[in-house]
């Protein structure tokens, strides 16, 4: 058995976990739920030997314990399977199962015969059919994550926690691992399984633990005692479920807009049909990789469709990558800050004028740094970014206003239709509010707006609709008295619309 009790966790002034308790038991496998920022990860961290805890303590088998390091863990028996692989892309499958290999033959060389008598069955079960002798670069990211599996049952663990494992697996592989946990069950593993899709939680586990901002909302609950509308409200606690009172767009309902029709993009996107009016604010929802940031990656031709259509405001044709559609007057405010969003090592003003510069590009305009300067200054008391001025480096500021600059650079570009992927996230209540205000202030003046956000009340608060996104497809579409957040939650995860 592993407890984890009274877990208290801070980062800087954040409490993440504040008297957490979760105890898994040897064959039972067991649920840990909760919204973005509820604290599933950061408890997972320390059941696994990533982050120590600030308060609380950890049992194995009655025993106090405190890991080191990850591997310090591994070795007394609690291995992990992360959501994202951590492999190594240039060894090939065998290599990456065995990376701490004591499997060595005269005490030198790494016995690779004794590794694949070792991995062949933990191979066969989970039905990986390529050589392990093949490159981990070259399999599928389904592949990988199967690969990322069988390390851990390879260390013939007492307690195995999965983070999201079915995420990236195709139906057929994720059905695979459900037969791989019925088998752990009867070696009496304790299995502690994070999961954003509440159906494969009500098929898959024996009991529930769910956290709500840091703390327990049910704590080892039998399945058998729930159903999904007790999950999903144990997730969400007592927020009023009124939808927010939304101005209606500006503009006539007729007005065209942007237009999907029948989008497809293998893996991601299975017959896509989307329309959103100028003046109107329309939010995608869904669980990671349901498809709505797929629809934005296909808008802003970073994915290229193979089969469907795409029409414009103005008529103009499908952009062919990022320069294009900001040419085309697309604007995209990504989730990943610091991959798309910003250049961290150059100042403030630059960043700004980013977008603004490609998009003043496409007419032959002079631009003089004077006024991009002038313009970042203005943009930069708009959203209120705290900085000592335009020429403070981006990756100085802190995670909220570096957010703020994304936002503020997309706004330069004039854009006729907006995208917005988790444009919010990481800022304070104050920013949001303000940003939320911007976003209204954009559908009032015409353009389409697109909104993902991993909160299901904003996007109730913001949007005129919000359609819920599931395994590629449209799902449901709500808006009136519907639109509120325990039904965008509640579809999101399974739940059939009425």
């Amino acid at each position: 058995m592993y407890l984890a009790s009274g877990i208290g966790k801070r980062f800087g002034g954040v409490r993440a976990l504040d008297g957490a308790r979760i105890e898994l038991r040897p064959g039972s496998v067991h649920a840990l739920l909760g919204e973005n920022g509820a604290g599933k990860s950061t408890l997972v961290k320390i059941l696994a030997g990533a982050l120590p805890p600030d308060e609380g303590e950890l049992l194995l088998n009655g025993a106090p314990v405190r890991f080191s390091t990850t591997r310090d863990a591994v070795r007394r028996g609690v291995a992990v399977v992360s959501q994202e692989p951590s492999l190594f892309p240039d060894l090939d499958v065998l290599a990456n199962l065995f990376p701490a290999c004591d499997l060595r033959r005269g005490g030198l060389l790494l016995d690779r015969k004794a590794m694949a008598r070792k991995a062949g069955p933990v191979l066969d079960e989970l039905e990986l059919t390529r050589p392990p002798t093949t490159r981990v670069g070259e399999l599928t990211l389904a592949e990988r994550q199967l690969v990322e599996i069988a390390r851990a049952l390879l260390e013939d663990p007492a307690v195995l926690i999965l983070d999201e494992p079915t995420s990236a697996l195709q139906a057929d592989a994720a059905a695979r691992l459900l037969r791989i946990l019925a088998a752990l069950r009867s070696r009496q593993v304790a299995v502690a399984y994070v999961s954003h899709v509440l159906e494969e939680v009500v098929r898959l586990c024996d009991e529930v633990t769910v956290l709500r901002d840091g703390r327990n909302a049910l704590s080892a609950v039998p399945m058998a005692e729930l159903t999904l509308e007790k999950i999903v409200r144990a997730m969400v606690g007592d927020r009023p479920t009124a939808p927010a009172a939304r101005p209606a767009p500006s503009l006539d309902a007729g007005t065209a807009g942007l237009r999907l029709r029948g989008v497809h993009v293998p893996g991601h996107l299975d017959g896509v049909d989307l329309e959103a009016r100028q003046g109107e604010i329309v939010g995608l929802a869904g669980i990671a990789g349901a498809g709505q940031t797929a629809v934005l990656e296909v808008v802003c031709g970073l994915r290229i469709p193979s089969a469907g259509t795409l029409a414009y405001p103005g008529g103009g044709p499908r952009p062919r990558g990022l320069r294009q559609a900001i040419r085309a007057g697309v604007a995209v405010v990504p989730s990943d800050r610091k991959r798309l969003g910003l250049m961290l090592d150059k100042p403030l003003w630059e960043n700004i004028a980013q977008v603004r510069t490609v998009a003043l590009g496409r007419t032959g305009a002079w631009v003089r740094a004077k006024d991009l300067r002038e313009r970042a200054a203005a943009a930069t008391a708009r959203l209120r970014i705290r900085a000592s001025g335009p020429d403070q480096l981006a990756g100085r500021l802190s995670g909220g206003n570096q957010q703020k600059v994304v936002f503020a650079k997309w706004l330069e570009a004039a854009p006729g239709v907006v995208l917005l992927d988790d444009p919010t996230r990481g800022v304070d209540v104050a920013a949001k509010a303000e940003m939320h205000a911007i976003v209204r202030e954009l559908a009032a003046e015409g353009r389409v707006v697109l909104l993902t956000s991993t909160d299901p009340a904003e996007l109730a608060q913001v949007c005129d609709r919000v359609l819920v996104f599931r395994k590629g497809r449209v799902a449901a579409e709500l808006a009136g008295e519907r639109l509120t957040d325990h039904e965008i939650l509640h579809l999101a995860h399974g739940a059939n619309s009425e």
